[in-house]
């Protein structure tokens, strides 16, 4: 399963998003960051079960 992580910017007020320890991107807003990588994460398991299947 991934780990995913969102830290706030205090200098450029932003939310910074993190999957595994490493940094993905930011976003405007926390909810913004969690849907980000919740669509990220999906990607990620889909990918890896269709090279499965294949």
């Amino acid at each position: 399963m991934y780990q995913k992580e969102i830290v706030y910017d205090r200098e450029t007020h932003d939310y910074a998003m993190y999957l595994d320890g490493e940094l993905v991107g930011f976003a405007r807003t926390y909810h913004e960051a969690e849907v980000t990588l919740d669509q990220l994460i999906f990607e990620l398991i889909s990918g890896e079960y269709f090279r499965e299947a294949a």
